[in-house]
């Protein structure tokens, strides 16, 4: 645990440990009720793992994807969760698209991705493109999942940030100034009573800009509300025939997403909806700094050879500025 004190009475600490296949950061403001919040986020975000994950034969996600053709009874965590992979679907017309399972498993990403890597490389599995809007037809009711017949759902392009816009949220109704990163998906939780008019925190949080968790960060950031992620080729690789994949997979072809951007940082209002930008500017290519802009999504994007593309408004470099404010 690491503590700073701050103008205004603030005591700052901040705490991380692993958890859902990643790392996991926790920020609160209030020094004296890190250990409740860190209490708190273990209990939910086990939670989040036995209900929504697809590498345990025990999760409810499973279940369902097994059961594909019959509701399944679930948690209502995982009717949530799903839930939010279908804003992201409508929200990206099917770019960012949750029942891309099969076609992950044919590219032999089955398991936690160091046992992934693990293995002697398998010739590679026949190509699997999504079915044509199978998204559609997935069905929710409170307690129960509908997985399309000849589908399976895949929660990674959403999973982490529902998870950290659900723990920053519910941290926040506790009374707790927080900022959460799973894996580089961040939420910003502002209790209620410390909101702004504008739904602004007190807090300006300073967040590290970088490709991986281990480099160096080129740029800081200040988010005071809102989720930031950044979704990147480089990071969930491994080979399959003799080839580098990586986990962001065009629904058109089913195949790992032509690397014009091989990172994508995005502000936005939540880190859910940060997120499904990301990861839909990777599968969009060339197309995604015009998709971005006409969203208004502030974003940095790392082209292949390392050149920087910044969009609506999204601070140079050597700037530091509040990417979450609006």
């Amino acid at each position: 645990m690491a503590t700073t004190t701050a103008p205004g009475g603030l005591t700052f600490a901040e705490t991380s440990w692993r958890a859902l296949g990643t790392y996991v950061q926790l920020g609160v403001a209030d020094a004296g009720r890190l250990d409740e919040a860190r209490a708190r986020a273990e209990d939910l975000l086990a939670a989040v793992d036995l209900a929504c994950s697809r590498f345990r034969a025990d999760s409810d996600l499973t279940r369902a994807n097994l059961g594909a053709g019959s509701w399944v009874r679930v948690d209502p965590l995982l009717v949530a969760a799903v839930g939010a992979a279908l804003d992201a679907a409508e929200d990206t017309d099917g770019v960012v698209d949750p029942t891309l399972g099969r076609s992950l498993v044919a590219l032999g990403y089955d398991a936690d991705i160091g046992a992934v890597r693990s293995r002697p490389d398998d010739p590679a599995g026949v190509p699997l493109p999504a079915v044509p809007d199978a998204w559609r037809a997935v069905g929710l009711q409170d307690d129960a999942v509908l997985v399309p017949f000849g589908t399976a759902l895949d929660l990674g392009a959403t999973g982490k940030a529902f998870a950290s816009d659900l723990l920053a949220d519910d941290l926040a109704d506790r009374g707790i100034a927080c900022i959460v990163s799973l894996g580089g998906d961040i939420s910003i939780g502002v209790p209620p009573a410390l909101a702004d008019d504008d739904g602004t925190g007190p807090v300006d949080w300073p967040v590290a800009i970088a490709e991986l968790p281990d480099d160096p960060p080129v740029q800081t950031v200040l988010l005071d509300h809102g989720g930031l992620a950044t979704s990147s080729v480089l990071g969930r690789r491994w080979t399959r025939g003799g080839r580098r994949v990586h986990h962001l997979i065009d629904p058109r072809t089913g195949r790992p997403a032509e690397s014009v951007w091989r990172t994508v940082t995005v502000s936005a209002g939540c880190a859910v909806e940060a997120n499904t930008a990301t990861t839909a500017s990777i599968v969009l290519g060339e197309d995604a700094p015009r998709w971005l802009a006409e969203r208004d999504l502030a974003a940095r994007l790392v082209d292949a050879d390392g050149g920087v593309t910044l969009v609506a408004g999204w601070p140079a470099d050597d700037d530091l500025a509040a990417g979450g404010r609006s």
